[in-house]
């Protein structure tokens, strides 16, 4: 018997922030994701071409900045880097 199961935490959410989900993304999961242990929780606001990144650091979510076109290394076992430049569409 197979189940479809996560064990642990995901290290880093990305989460897409639009006015329909900001509630949501910005009280519940974030709360959420925090009791859970994941590592990083980024919240994305493409129409603001920024994003707001949070770190667990002793069981509560510190902001670690927003950042609009900064390349950011997450400490995370992959050590994933981002440029947040690169992710925002042009209109």
């Amino acid at each position: 018997d197979i189940t479809n199961t996560i064990t642990k935490p995901p290290e880093i959410i990305f989460e897409i922030i639009s006015k329909n989900t900001a509630l949501t993304d910005e009280q519940y999961k974030f709360e959420l994701y925090q009791r859970e242990g994941v590592q990083y929780y980024v919240l994305c606001y493409p129409d603001l071409k920024k994003a707001r990144i949070y770190k667990l650091i002793e069981g509560r979510y510190v902001k670690q900045g927003d950042v609009t076109d900064e390349t950011f290394i997450f400490e995370a076992k992959c050590r994933p880097e981002l440029t947040f430049k690169q992710i925002w569409f042009n209109k």
